[in-house]
């Protein structure tokens, strides 16, 4: 528990200290996200370990995160050599490379993503982060003190449906009072509401996807990086999904 509150406190400093200055030093710990986090995903695969499939994944999620406007472009290519590759290689199936094709796509959008938030408005970016960490938090407590009724065993055995409508609740109310304080940003109000409505939500099916990923590979965490909390993919998973979707909104309407 030590380690896991020194860790969290680290955690903490950093994404205020990024989410405060930007520049050069929100690109430095966005591109970490990004290579470890595609090197935490390859790697779970253990004996299948592929440093084709590695390069492949990382190569794509830099090239999203720096020429993004090309995106679909990029996704295409990659997905053509990913098959390409399962192809011509007998050790990489079908299901391989398509799990590495989702994953580059989810880290890539959600390292561009972020760093686009944050330019357009750093108590933004702050927004989309607390919704995520607010709602984990909530449904951990809420979860432990009313927790019934699992949500969803198969994936996550803990989880309670208790617990994730305390989450999303909180979610709600602590995302919409930070928007409120800074007049919503300077976007249409509606935009926001909709999204602290359902941002809480999408947070937790992307807890939920990862979880689903780990357990599709037989690991607890995607990597022990951070003592007492897992890997980066295990601190990022609900982030990564709030942070699409919320970015594929702003963009479509601001």
């Amino acid at each position: 528990m030590k380690q896991r509150v020194i860790s969290g406190a680290l955690i903490a400093v950093i994404t205020v200290l990024v989410a405060w200055f930007g520049g050069l030093l929100l690109d430095g710990v966005l591109l970490f996200i990004g290579l470890y986090g595609s090197y935490e995903f390859i790697h779970i695969r253990k004996e299948r370990f592929n440093l084709p499939l590695c390069i492949i994944q990382a190569v794509t999620i830099l090239l999203l995160f720096f020429f993004h406007d090309y995106s679909l472009s990029i996704s295409l290519l990659e997905l053509v050599v990913l098959l390409g590759l399962a192809v011509f290689d007998e050790n990489e199936t079908f299901d391989d490379v398509s799990s590495v094709f989702l994953m580059s796509t989810l880290l890539g959008h959600a390292i561009y993503f972020m760093r686009y938030i944050q330019h357009t408005d750093k108590w933004m970016f702050a927004y989309v982060l607390i919704i995520s960490y607010i709602t984990d938090v909530f449904a951990y407590f809420v979860g432990r003190a009313f927790g019934k009724h699992k949500l969803n065993e198969r994936v996550s055995p803990k989880k309670t449906i208790e617990g994730a409508i305390g989450g999303w609740l909180f979610g709600c109310i602590v995302s919409l009072a930070w928007a409120a304080l800074f007049h919503f940003f300077g976007i249409d109000s509606r935009i926001i509401i909709l999204a602290s409505v359902f941002l809480p939500l999408v947070s937790q099916i992307g807890d939920l996807s990862f979880s689903l990923i780990k357990r599709h590979y037989g690991v607890k965490d995607f990597s022990n990086l951070i003592p007492g909390h897992g890997g980066i993919l295990d601190r990022m998973d609900s982030h990564i999904f709030c942070i699409i979707l919320f970015g594929a909104l702003i963009n479509l309407f601001i």
